[in-house]
Protein backbone atom coordinates (compact mmCIF):
# COMPACT_ATOMS: atom_id res chain seq x y z
CA UNK A 1 0.00 0.00 0.00
CA UNK A 2 1.05 3.76 -0.98
CA UNK A 3 1.03 6.18 1.89
CA UNK A 4 0.92 10.05 0.85
CA UNK A 5 1.61 12.68 3.21
CA UNK A 6 2.19 16.17 3.13
CA UNK A 7 4.85 16.41 6.16
CA UNK A 8 4.28 20.41 7.52
CA UNK A 9 6.15 22.09 10.25
CA UNK A 10 9.35 19.64 10.03
CA UNK A 11 12.09 20.21 12.75
CA UNK A 12 15.24 18.16 12.41
CA UNK A 13 17.62 18.87 16.15
CA UNK A 14 20.67 16.69 14.92
CA UNK A 15 23.91 16.16 17.27
CA UNK A 16 27.05 14.76 16.91
CA UNK A 17 27.43 11.64 18.90
CA UNK A 18 30.35 8.61 19.10
CA UNK A 19 30.43 5.86 16.67
CA UNK A 20 30.28 2.80 19.36
CA UNK A 21 27.29 4.51 21.08
CA UNK A 22 25.65 4.32 17.66
CA UNK A 23 27.24 0.97 17.01
CA UNK A 24 25.72 -0.27 20.24
CA UNK A 25 22.12 0.36 19.18
CA UNK A 26 22.13 -1.12 16.07
CA UNK A 27 21.02 -5.08 15.03
CA UNK A 28 23.81 -6.67 13.12
CA UNK A 29 24.22 -5.46 9.21
CA UNK A 30 23.65 -1.41 9.46
CA UNK A 31 26.89 0.42 10.17
CA UNK A 32 27.39 3.80 11.18
CA UNK A 33 28.17 6.40 8.51
CA UNK A 34 30.22 8.78 9.49
CA UNK A 35 29.93 12.87 9.27
CA UNK A 36 33.15 14.60 8.34
CA UNK A 37 34.52 15.06 11.68
CA UNK A 38 34.43 10.97 12.30
CA UNK A 39 31.60 11.16 14.70
CA UNK A 40 28.23 9.71 13.66
CA UNK A 41 24.92 11.72 13.75
CA UNK A 42 21.42 11.07 15.51
CA UNK A 43 18.45 13.22 15.08
CA UNK A 44 15.41 13.91 16.70
CA UNK A 45 12.62 14.75 14.54
CA UNK A 46 9.01 16.51 14.59
CA UNK A 47 6.67 16.95 12.03
CA UNK A 48 2.64 17.19 11.19
CA UNK A 49 1.47 14.66 8.75
CA UNK A 50 -1.79 16.16 6.79
CA UNK A 51 -3.48 15.54 3.57
CA UNK A 52 -2.89 11.98 4.46
CA UNK A 53 -3.84 8.99 1.57
CA UNK A 54 -4.03 5.61 2.25
CA UNK A 55 -4.10 3.91 -1.26
CA UNK A 56 -7.51 5.07 -2.30
CA UNK A 57 -8.62 6.34 1.28
CA UNK A 58 -7.97 9.17 2.93
CA UNK A 59 -6.72 9.04 6.27
CA UNK A 60 -6.86 11.57 9.37
CA UNK A 61 -3.75 13.68 9.94
CA UNK A 62 -1.28 13.02 12.75
CA UNK A 63 2.23 13.94 14.30
CA UNK A 64 5.07 12.13 14.43
CA UNK A 65 8.03 12.23 16.83
CA UNK A 66 10.93 10.54 16.18
CA UNK A 67 14.75 9.24 16.85
CA UNK A 68 17.05 8.26 14.28
CA UNK A 69 20.59 7.70 12.95
CA UNK A 70 22.48 7.49 9.88
CA UNK A 71 23.60 4.19 8.49
CA UNK A 72 24.91 2.05 5.39
CA UNK A 73 23.63 -1.31 4.71
CA UNK A 74 26.00 -2.56 2.06
CA UNK A 75 26.47 0.38 0.05
CA UNK A 76 23.39 1.78 0.52
CA UNK A 77 23.00 4.96 2.81
CA UNK A 78 19.59 4.85 4.97
CA UNK A 79 18.04 6.26 7.90
CA UNK A 80 17.66 3.71 11.08
CA UNK A 81 14.70 4.61 12.97
CA UNK A 82 15.23 4.07 16.62
CA UNK A 83 12.46 4.79 18.02
CA UNK A 84 8.89 6.15 16.21
CA UNK A 85 6.11 8.48 18.16
CA UNK A 86 2.71 9.23 16.82
CA UNK A 87 -0.46 10.43 17.93
CA UNK A 88 -3.29 8.49 18.01
CA UNK A 89 -4.76 9.16 14.84
CA UNK A 90 -1.58 7.52 13.17
CA UNK A 91 -1.48 4.39 14.90
CA UNK A 92 -2.88 3.03 12.22
CA UNK A 93 0.47 1.97 10.66
CA UNK A 94 1.07 -0.50 13.34
CA UNK A 95 -1.00 -2.99 11.27
CA UNK A 96 1.51 -3.04 9.34
CA UNK A 97 4.22 -3.89 10.98
CA UNK A 98 6.00 -0.19 12.36
CA UNK A 99 6.64 -0.15 15.60
CA UNK A 100 4.86 3.12 16.84
CA UNK A 101 4.24 4.11 20.14
CA UNK A 102 1.01 7.20 21.11
CA UNK A 103 2.65 10.34 22.21
CA UNK A 104 0.84 13.69 22.58
CA UNK A 105 2.63 15.67 20.71
CA UNK A 106 2.27 19.10 19.90
CA UNK A 107 4.16 20.63 16.54
CA UNK A 108 3.53 23.76 14.82
CA UNK A 109 5.81 26.17 13.66
CA UNK A 110 8.20 27.58 16.58
CA UNK A 111 7.38 24.81 18.56
CA UNK A 112 7.11 21.04 19.28
CA UNK A 113 5.96 20.06 22.51
CA UNK A 114 5.68 16.49 23.96
CA UNK A 115 5.58 17.11 27.49
CA UNK A 116 4.38 13.60 28.51
CA UNK A 117 7.70 11.98 26.05
CA UNK A 118 10.20 15.07 28.30
CA UNK A 119 10.72 16.92 24.66
CA UNK A 120 10.31 20.59 24.56
CA UNK A 121 12.33 22.48 21.55
CA UNK A 122 10.84 26.11 20.95
CA UNK A 123 12.96 28.06 18.44
CA UNK A 124 13.10 31.03 15.66
CA UNK A 125 13.82 30.40 12.33
CA UNK A 126 16.91 32.88 10.84
CA UNK A 127 16.81 32.22 7.10
CA UNK A 128 17.65 29.67 4.93
CA UNK A 129 20.13 27.02 6.11
CA UNK A 130 23.58 27.52 4.94
CA UNK A 131 24.79 24.30 5.35
CA UNK A 132 23.35 21.26 5.92
CA UNK A 133 24.46 17.84 7.96
CA UNK A 134 25.80 14.99 6.01
CA UNK A 135 26.48 11.61 7.15
CA UNK A 136 28.40 9.49 4.60
CA UNK A 137 28.09 12.38 2.41
CA UNK A 138 24.56 11.51 2.05
CA UNK A 139 22.73 15.51 3.60
CA UNK A 140 19.68 14.94 6.02
CA UNK A 141 16.56 15.13 3.97
CA UNK A 142 18.03 13.01 0.79
CA UNK A 143 17.21 9.20 2.06
CA UNK A 144 14.91 7.53 0.12
CA UNK A 145 15.65 4.02 2.57
CA UNK A 146 14.55 3.94 6.35
CA UNK A 147 15.46 0.88 8.49
CA UNK A 148 13.77 -0.55 11.44
CA UNK A 149 13.50 -3.46 13.78
CA UNK A 150 10.30 -5.24 13.75
CA UNK A 151 10.39 -8.90 13.86
CA UNK A 152 14.11 -8.66 12.35
CA UNK A 153 15.52 -6.16 10.41
CA UNK A 154 13.22 -3.85 7.39
CA UNK A 155 13.54 -1.95 5.01
CA UNK A 156 11.04 1.34 4.35
CA UNK A 157 11.26 2.89 0.73
CA UNK A 158 10.19 6.36 0.52
CA UNK A 159 9.72 8.92 -2.15
CA UNK A 160 9.86 13.08 -1.12
CA UNK A 161 10.68 16.50 -2.93
CA UNK A 162 14.07 18.27 -1.47
CA UNK A 163 13.36 20.11 1.59
CA UNK A 164 13.81 23.69 1.53
CA UNK A 165 15.67 23.92 5.08
CA UNK A 166 15.90 26.78 7.05
CA UNK A 167 18.26 27.46 9.77
CA UNK A 168 17.27 27.52 13.20
CA UNK A 169 17.93 28.61 16.66
CA UNK A 170 16.31 27.62 20.20
CA UNK A 171 14.47 30.31 22.26
CA UNK A 172 15.10 28.10 25.51
CA UNK A 173 17.15 25.33 26.30
CA UNK A 174 16.14 22.01 24.63
CA UNK A 175 14.77 18.78 26.26
CA UNK A 176 14.94 15.80 24.51
CA UNK A 177 14.11 12.66 27.17
CA UNK A 178 13.96 10.31 23.94
CA UNK A 179 17.46 10.79 22.89
CA UNK A 180 19.09 10.70 26.33
CA UNK A 181 16.86 7.37 27.31
CA UNK A 182 18.79 5.83 24.09
CA UNK A 183 21.93 5.93 25.48
CA UNK A 184 23.06 9.43 23.95
CA UNK A 185 24.75 11.72 26.22
CA UNK A 186 23.28 15.11 24.23
CA UNK A 187 23.42 18.80 25.22
CA UNK A 188 22.21 21.47 22.61
CA UNK A 189 21.45 20.42 19.08
CA UNK A 190 24.90 20.93 17.00
CA UNK A 191 22.59 21.94 14.08
CA UNK A 192 18.59 22.57 14.32
CA UNK A 193 16.71 22.53 10.70
CA UNK A 194 13.42 23.49 10.01
CA UNK A 195 11.13 22.91 6.62
CA UNK A 196 7.88 24.23 6.03
CA UNK A 197 6.38 21.83 3.77
CA UNK A 198 7.84 18.61 1.03
CA UNK A 199 5.52 15.90 -0.31
CA UNK A 200 6.03 12.54 1.38
CA UNK A 201 5.63 8.67 -0.37
CA UNK A 202 5.86 5.91 1.68
CA UNK A 203 5.27 1.94 0.42
CA UNK A 204 3.52 -0.11 3.03
CA UNK A 205 4.53 -2.74 4.58
CA UNK A 206 7.80 -2.59 5.23
CA UNK A 207 9.79 -5.46 3.36
CA UNK A 208 11.54 -7.73 5.36
CA UNK A 209 15.68 -7.30 5.01
CA UNK A 210 17.63 -10.83 3.95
Amino acid sequence: MRLETTVRDLLAATWHVPVETVSRALPPGPRPALAEDGRALVSLVALRNTDVRAGRWRAPSFAQLGVRTYVTLGAEPALFLLSVRVTPAGLGGAFFGMPLRPVRIRVRRGEALARGAGVRLRYRTIGQARSVPAAGGTPLGVHATALLVSAGLRRLVSSHEPCSWEEAELLEPALAEPVLALGFDVRQPDSLLYAAETRFTLELPPERVA
